[in-house]
């Protein structure tokens, strides 16, 4: 079991965490240290309010690393053009390596075509 399926992080109230399939609009991360867990979350402002994660590859992402840091580029430009708005994303999972075990990620969603 994920350890992120028993973590609770204390106090995020009106927080829920974010599961595979869940499609956001992310208005902005924030990378925080629970305390009581000794582990790192993030917390994603979406338009539907704020929502979290444990998942290290979320963090990764919305942390960004090697000088990488085209998630917060791309929230920042969405919200740019359009304060109300914020970059469309779905929660997937994928197969980590080398455990082979799943664990959640952010994908940009797919435009619809016409």
């Amino acid at each position: 079991m994920n350890l992120s399926k028993v973590l609770d992080p204390e106090p995020m109230q009106e927080s829920t965490k974010l599961q595979k399939g869940d499609k956001i609009t992310i208005q902005g991360f924030k990378i925080k240290h629970s305390s009581k867990h000794d582990a790192d979350l993030v917390e994603v402002q979406t338009t539907e309010g704020l929502r979290h994660s444990f998942g290290k590859m979320i963090i990764g992402q919305a942390r960004g690393k090697d000088g990488n840091t085209w998630w917060a580029d791309q929230v920042a430009k969405c919200v740019a053009l359009d304060a109300t708005n914020g970059l469309d994303v779905i929660v997937v999972e994928k197969i980590a390596e080398p455990s082979g075990r799943p664990m959640l990620a952010l994908e940009p969603e797919k435009a619809d075509e016409a």
